[in-house]
C-alpha cells in the first residue's frame, strides 16, 4: 500500500482505530453524483436483476479450490524477487526489491513480471504487458457477454531503499490475483475476467492510474477488487484487535452497492471470514489501486488487513515498508515483540471471497467439459520461455458496450467535509 500524500488523501492524519472512519457523505452530497455514479449504480442493480441464478453448491465448489499452499508457494516466490531465484542470474540484484518506479524498474521488479507473466500464460489468460508503469493485463473471456469486465488486481512492486521484500506489501495481494486467476481460469463465465498487476502504486498510484486513464470511453467495467496487505491482519500493539478484514471505497451509491456483494458473497461462502462492518468508509478510503477507479466513476473497493491510517500510524503493523517485511524475518516471527505472524489462512480465505463475488456476479457457466482445464504452472524454480506479449487491442473487446459517464474530481469533492491531511513519511 502507497504511503500517505497531502496531496490526494482525504481525512485525518492521526492514526485511527477501527469504527473512527465515518461517513462523510450525507444523503444530499450522494445525490451530487447524478451526472455518473447514479446512473452506474442503477445499470448495476439492473445487470444484477436480470442474471440467471446460479446454484449456491457450484459457487462453493469453485470457492473450495483455493488452496492455501499454492496461495503461500505464490507468496514466498514473489518476495524473493530480485534475488534470481526464478529468472537466473542475469536477474540476481543481490537483495529482493520490486521498486517499479525508474525505467523498467529494479532486477527485482524485471524477475517479477517475467514471473508473473509466466504463472498467467501458462493458465491459458491472453497476457499483455501495458504502457509505461509495465501493469501486467491477464484476460479470460467472457462466453456470453464479454464486453462486460470485472477486475481483480493487486499490485506487484515495493517501495525502494535497499532490501525490501514486501511479503505482506504486496506480494500477499499479488499472489491472491494469481491463486483467484488458477481457480477461475478452470471455469467459464458469462462476462469477462481480468487479472491485473499493477506497478508503480508505491508512488501513489502511476500505474493503476495511467491504466483507467487508457481505458476506452465505452469500456464496460462492472466491478474491480483491489487486493492490498491481506496476509498480516492481527496488530502489533495491541494483542486485543481482531483479526479481521477492512473493506475501503468512498460512501457513494455505486460503490457501496459492490462493497454489500461482496461481503455478502463472503458471508454465504466463507463464513469464517470476519469483516469489519465500521471499516467501509474511512477517510483515506483512496489509497490503493481502486482509488482511479472510483474517482473515474467504477464499482472498486480495496480489500485489506487494517485501514490505511491504521497501518500509516504504526500501530497496526510495525515492518510495514521494512527489510522486515517477508516470511523468513520479523514479520512473520513468533519471537518478535508481538509475536504477531503472517496468517496464510487469514489471505486464502481474503481470496476465496474475492473468487465468490466473481463467480457469482460473472455468473459461473455450467462447464463444457469438466476433466477440462489449462495445465498449471510450476509456482517456482527456472522460468519457462517467455511467452508472446499481445497488445491490448487483440484481445479486449468493447464493441457494444454502453458508455459510461465518469464522475468528475469537483463532483467528488463535492461530494467530502473532510480536510486533507498532512503529509507523512511512510
Amino acid at each position: 500500500m502507497a504511503a500517505a500524500r497531502e496531496v490526494s488523501v482525504w481525512g485525518r492524519s492521526a492514526g485511527l482505530r477501527k469504527g473512527d472512519g465515518v461517513s462523510r457523505v450525507s444523503a444530499h452530497s450522494a445525490r451530487s453524483f447524478h451526472g455518473g455514479g447514479i446512473r452506474v449504480f442503477v445499470a448495476c442493480l439492473l445487470a444484477a436483476l436480470a442474471a440467471p441464478p446460479v446454484h449456491a453448491d457450484a459457487i462453493q465448489e469453485v470457492v473450495d479450490q483455493i488452496s492455501v499452499e499454492r496461495y503461500r508457494a505464490y507468496e514466498v516466490s514473489l518476495e524473493n524477487m530480485g534475488l534470481g531465484t526464478y529468472g537466473g542470474p542475469r536477474y540476481d540484484q543481490g537483495l529482493r526489491n520490486r521498486d517499479g518506479w525508474a525505467g523498467d524498474g529494479t532486477l527485482g521488479n524485471q524477475e517479477a513480471r517475467l514471473y508473473l507473466t509466466d504463472q498467467f500464460s501458462a493458465m491459458g489468460l491472453a497476457v499483455s504487458i501495458e504502457g509505461t508503469y509495465k501493469n501486467i493485463v491477464a484476460e479470460w473471456p467472457g462466453g456470453q457477454s464479454p464486453q462486460e469486465i470485472y477486475i481483480v488486481c493487486a499490485h506487484y512492486d515495493t517501495t525502494g531503499g535497499g532490501e525490501r521484500p514486501g511479503g505482506d506489501d504486496n506480494a500477499s495481494g499479488t499472489a491472491g490475483v494469481l491463486e483467484a486467476a488458477r481457480v477461475l481460469t478452470r471455469h467459464q463465465f458469462r462476462s469477462t475476467l481480468r487479472f491485473i498487476a499493477f506497478n508503480a502504486e508505491e508512488e501513489w498510484m502511476r500505474g493503476s492510474q495511467a491504466y483507467v486513464n487508457a481505458l476506452p470511453k465505452d469500456a464496460n467495467i462492472a466491478g474491480v477488487i483491489n487486493l492490498d496487505m491481506i496476509l498480516r491482519p492481527a496488530w502489533d500493539s495491541d494483542a486485543n484487535e481482531p483479526a479481521d478484514l477492512e473493506v475501503e471505497t468512498l460512501n457513494v451509491p455505486f460503490c457501496t452497492a459492490w462493497v454489500q456483494t461482496f461481503v455478502a458473497a463472503a458471508a454465504t461462502y466463507v463464513p469464517s471470514l470476519v469483516i469489519d462492518p465500521n471499516s467501509h468508509y474511512p477517510l483515506a478510503w483512496e489509497a490503493g489501486d481502486h482509488g482511479p477507479f472510483v474517482y473515474a466513476g467504477y464499482a472498486a473497493f480495496c480489500a485489506i488487513e487494517n485501514t490505511a491510517d491504521e497501518i500509516w500510524s504504526g500501530s497496526s503493523n510495525v515492518y510495514y515498508h521494512s527489510a522486515e517485511d517477508a516470511s523468513d524475518a520479523l514479520a512473520n516471527n513468533a519471537l518478535s515483540p508481538s509475536g504477531v505472524t503472517y496468517d496464510y489462512d487469514f489471505a486464502a480465505n481474503v481470496v476465496k471471497a474475492t473468487v465468490a463475488t466473481l463467480a457469482q456476479q460473472a455468473v459461473l457457466l455450467p462447464p463444457a467439459d469438466p476433466n477440462a482445464g489449462p495445465a498449471e504452472a510450476p509456482v517456482g524454480g527456472a522460468a519457462n520461455p517467455a511467452p508472446e506479449v499481445r497488445n491490448k487491442n487483440q484481445f479486449v473487446e468493447t464493441v457494444g458496450a454502453e458508455s459510461k459517464a465518469k464522475i468528475t474530481r469537483k463532483e467528488l469533492e463535492a461530494a467530502t467535509t473532510s480536510p486533507r491531511p498532512v503529509a507523512r513519511n511512510p
